[in-house]
């Protein structure tokens, strides 16, 4: 059997073919990478994170979030974690042509803790971003060092370090649902005409609210309060009551705002509440 044999006309005619292949699976593979929306997973000891973009730039600004899944009945925290425990927190220091990014707090659930109860989220959380560019003409490199907590028995502290460049023409992606899904769990703002409307009146005891409903009653209730103000909700027969656990110890007598998380299954909803505080201790 002869050798097959290439003519040095035959050889020019193959070599535009090889580097027509070989550089177009390099742009193929280059595409892939300029429109992935998430970044790799950072693995943590009992959890991973990461970070994932719904797609362009829409109304000036993008919709991205941080994801973190968690080894199975361990938990992660809310803004305000309870009796125990610590909120996440996002520095967003590294990142390029960023002029400001919002995280949201998904509605969390409440789970016994060491005695008491620890406000967050169990094996899993998605905390939406909302990403303004400084120059809009211009990607967003995304860089975010998060510090979280995963509890069981114990809590482990953990940090995951991610970054996500976010250029303005991208497509939507296959994570964009995922993060709308995320977004209708979190809170609507104050003034939404469908949330329940709050009721306060003075409890039995001095800084004690009870806190009824227009409405259906929501299925929980938490309090956030300013710097260093701390509020317990208690489900009552019809409703909630809302007690003062502990204020700045030269704070004054006087009107403090109250921010009220409403959970109602899936959905959940803020209401502002001024409280009038009085001078006896918490």
């Amino acid at each position: 059997m002869s050798k097959a044999t290439t003519t040095p006309a035959g050889r020019k005619a193959i070599i535009p073919l090889i580097f027509a292949v070989l550089f177009g699976g390099l742009s193929i593979a280059l595409s892939t990478v300029a429109s992935a929306q998430t970044s790799p997973w950072a693995q943590g000891d009992k959890s991973r994170a990461r970070l994932l973009a719904a797609g362009g730039l829409a109304e000036g600004r993008y919709l991205a979030g941080v994801e973190i899944r968690l080894a199975p009945q361990h938990l992660t925290y809310w803004k305000l974690p309870g009796d125990a425990g610590v909120p996440p927190v996002f520095s967003f220091a590294g990142s390029k042509n960023l002029k400001s990014a919002q995280a949201l707090y998904p509605a969390p659930r409440r789970f016994p803790e060491a005695g008491g109860e620890a406000f967050g989220y169990r094996d899993e959380v998605l905390f939406p971003l909302w990403i303004t560019p400084e120059d809009p003409t211009k990607p967003v490199s995304l860089a975010l060092k998060l510090d979280y907590a995963t509890c069981d028995k114990i809590c482990i502290p953990a940090r995951a370090e991610l970054s996500l460049d976010l250029p303005p023409g991208a497509k939507s992606a296959e994570e964009a649902g995922l993060l709308r899904a995320w977004i209708e769990r979190t809170p609507r703002p104050a003034g939404d005409p469908a949330a329940p409307r709050p009721l306060l009146t003075p409890g039995d005891k001095p800084n004690a609210w009870h806190v009824r409903f227009a409405g259906a009653t929501p299925t929980d209730l938490f309090a956030e309060g300013p710097d260093d103000w701390f509020f317990d909700t208690r489900r009552s027969a019809d409703g909630f009551d809302l007690i003062l656990a502990q204020k700045p110890a030269d704070a004054p007598a006087g009107s403090v705002e109250v921010i009220l998380t409403m959970v109602s299954g899936d959905r959940a909803f803020e209401a502002r509440a001024p409280l009038d505080v009085k001078q006896a201790k918490p």
